[in-house]
C-alpha cells in the first residue's frame, strides 16, 4: 500500500464553499494568473469513487463524454522527456481493460479540442492511494510554445465527503498555469474562467448517470488493493 503523502495540498473550504457543494452546485476558484496562476473545481457526485475513475480512465470516450473533445489518439509512453511526435499510436481496443480503477497506469494521449481543432496532448500518472486516488497530468513538451510554457494538474477523489454518505464522492480538480509574459493577463484569465467548466462540466452528470445503471446491473463494487 502507498503511504507516502498525498504530492500536493488541497485548499481548504470555508462554510460557504461547501454549502455550495451541498446544493449540488460545482465551486470554482482562481487565482489573478498573471503569469503564474492556479486554480481548481471542486463537485459533489452521486456515485462511488471506483465509478468516477472508470470515467476518467476511460479516454477512447472522451469524444462522446466531453463536448469539447473532439478527438483522441493513444500513443505509447517510452519517451516521456521527448514530446508526443517521438511516440507511436497505439490500438485503443482493449487497452481501456489495462485502465481501471485501483490499478496504477501512465497514458499519454494527444486530444483535439473545440471547433477550431486545437491539438493537445498531456501525460497522465494515476495513483491509488489510501487518502484518495489522483491522477496529475502535465502538459506534453511538445505542446508548449511561445504562448503557453507550462501547464499541468491533478484529479482528486474524497469518499464520504463531510460525512454525507459513501455513496457521495467529492472530486477536485487543480490546476497550474505558466504562460508568456507577451499575453495580456486579461486574457489568461479568460480563457481559465472558460476552460476549467469545460473540463468538468461533463463529470457529474456522467458518473451519475453510469452510477445508476451500473450499481443496478452490479451493486458490488469491485475491491480496491489498498484494502
Amino acid at each position: 500500500a502507498n503511504t507516502e503523502p498525498l504530492p500536493f495540498v488541497l485548499p481548504k473550504l470555508t462554510e460557504e464553499q461547501k454549502q455550495v457543494l451541498d446544493r449540488g452546485e460545482r465551486l470554482q476558484e482562481q487565482t489573478k494568473m498573471g503569469r503564474d496562476g492556479s486554480g481548481y473545481v471542486v463537485v459533489d457526485v452521486k456515485a462511488p469513487e471506483y465509478v468516477v475513475w472508470e470515467c476518467l480512465l476511460d479516454f477512447e470516450s472522451y469524444t462522446e463524454t466531453i463536448p469539447t473533445v473532439r478527438d483522441v489518439t493513444l500513443l505509447t509512453s517510452t519517451h516521456l522527456k521527448s514530446g508526443y511526435h517521438s511516440e507511436k499510436p497505439v490500438m485503443t481496443e482493449g487497452r481501456q481493460q489495462l485502465r481501471h480503477y485501483g490499478t496504477p497506469s501512465l497514458t499519454r494521449a494527444a486530444f483535439t479540442l473545440s471547433k477550431f481543432r486545437l491539438k493537445i496532448a498531456a501525460i497522465h500518472n494515476y495513483r491509488p492511494h489510501p487518502d484518495g486516488h489522483y491522477m496529475d497530468f502535465r502538459l506534453d513538451p511538445d505542446c508548449t510554445n511561445l504562448v503557453l510554457k507550462a501547464a499541468k494538474g491533478v484529479w482528486y477523489t474524497q469518499t464520504n465527503p463531510d460525512g454525507k454518505g459513501e455513496e457521495y464522492t467529492r472530486v477536485w480538480l487543480l490546476c497550474d498555469l505558466k504562460v508568456s509574459r507577451a499575453l495580456p493577463s486579461f486574457i489568461v484569465d479568460y480563457a481559465a474562467q472558460r476552460a476549467m467548466p469545460r473540463a468538468t462540466t461533463w463529470l457529474k452528470p456522467q458518473v451519475e448517470a453510469a452510477a445508476s445503471l451500473w450499481l443496478k446491473n452490479d451493486p458490488a463494487p469491485p475491491a480496491s488493493p489498498l484494502l
